[in-house]
């Protein structure tokens, strides 16, 4: 799979007229040489050209990518120096126009490339690669690797909810959730567990404190396992007991219907923009929209955000494709009082949406 990739890489290499192409955003890395690493003690990076595939790392990785990254040559630059490697494979090969990723270097990394192969070679940004747009579609493997972590979310969600209780600490419950994951088989959370109970909820990235959980009270639940690499992502709001309030549950079932309305619409084809408004014009018409401050979605892959976007500043010009997983996750966030957030994952298919979060969204949990 990851010879595919670079061959596609190659072609677009080939089209943008350069040598050869620099990459160092590590989920790009990953996805390119099948080495899953999020290192960034050297700022491993690989360069890529018509003829070669070279990966550059340091010693205490080099075992780990020799064996994953199959078909690529791994060497150990002389003292971390990646400017000055970069430069002799330059000279060596003959390359005088390098692409890079000018989201993923630093200013200060792109003065040494450019210092040192001054008399070689001329450095060429790109926000954009054809990486990001390969990895929009999931392969099949991939998905079957995404169904798998959402799948240990959801199992470790239905834990959660027989083992909560009144008085336990935002952060138990979030410790709780990462020890079940890991016992299930996951690699670790895919990012900070949210735990935001009562008046926390009112903050869409609320950090788990020490608060205690109260009965009667909205608690937010955002999490997603990660599995060999692959991330999920979840959002669930549930009460333990009855709401204290008539308003929790006429709020959140607004969020809910939001959501269900959003996932019914959605197609391969649709824009970011469209996909955002079939959530956003539900809590429009209850008078909610002012209290929904972010976007409907985002994609999930190797990252728990990358593209495509639901949202309102999505491109008009890139339409969902057939085989992305995005989530889908309106919300409603009341200052000084509380909020709720509810969240699925689903596979965009030519005409609709498989939703992969299996989940339930029932509010009250007994107690």
């Amino acid at each position: 799979m990851s010879q595919e990739r670079v061959q596609q890489l190659r072609a677009w290499i080939a089209q943008q007229g350069l040598d050869a192409f620099y990459v160092t955003q590590a989920q790009n890395r990953s996805y390119l040489s099948g080495w899953l690493s999020d290192d960034v003690e050297s700022n491993s990076a690989l360069l890529v050209s018509q003829q070669q595939q070279i990966l550059l790392t340091n010693a205490l990785y080099i075992e780990a990518a020799e064996k994953a990254a199959t078909g690529w040559d791994v060497r150990v630059p002389e003292n971390r120096d990646y400017a000055t490697t970069l430069h002799k494979f330059a000279q060596a090969y003959g390359w005088q126009k390098i692409g890079f990723e000018a989201n993923a270097v630093s200013y200060a990394f792109y003065e040494k490339m450019r210092q040192a192969g001054a008399e070689q070679y001329t450095l060429h940004p790109f926000e954009q690669s054809a990486i990001e747009a390969m990895r929009l579609v999931k392969s099949p493997q991939e998905i079957e690797l995404l169904r798998r972590a959402i799948a240990i979310t959801d199992e470790t969600f239905a834990h959660v909810c027989d083992w909560i209780q009144p008085g336990m600490t935002e952060k138990e419950v979030q410790w709780e959730i990462a020890r079940t994951m890991v016992a299930l088989g996951a690699d670790g959370p895919a990012f900070e567990t949210i735990i935001a109970s009562g008046p926390n909820g009112s903050m869409p990235h609320a950090h788990a404190g020490q608060r205690r959980i109260q009965r009667g009270e909205l608690i937010t639940i955002d999490m997603g396992a990660r599995y060999q690499g692959y991330c999920a992502d979840m959002t669930r709001t549930i009460c333990l007991g009855e709401p204290a309030e008539a308003r929790m549950r006429e709020l959140y079932e607004q969020v809910l219907l939001a959501m269900r309305t959003c996932e019914t619409g959605l197609r391969a084809g649709l824009s970011g923009i469209a996909a955002d408004a079939l959530a956003r014009d539900v809590l429009l018409r209850a008078d909610l929209a002012q209290y929904y401050v972010h976007s409907t979605g985002h994609g999930v892959g190797l990252q728990i955000h990358e593209g495509p976007s639901l949202s309102r500043s999505a491109p008009e010009n890139v339409p969902l494709p057939v085989g992305c997983v995005v989530t889908v996750e309106p919300g409603v966030y009341i200052p000084g009082w509380s909020g709720t957030r509810v969240e699925d994952c689903v596979l965009i298919q030519e005409h609709g949406a498989e939703v992969l979060t299996q989940s339930p969204t029932t509010l009250v949990i007994s107690r």
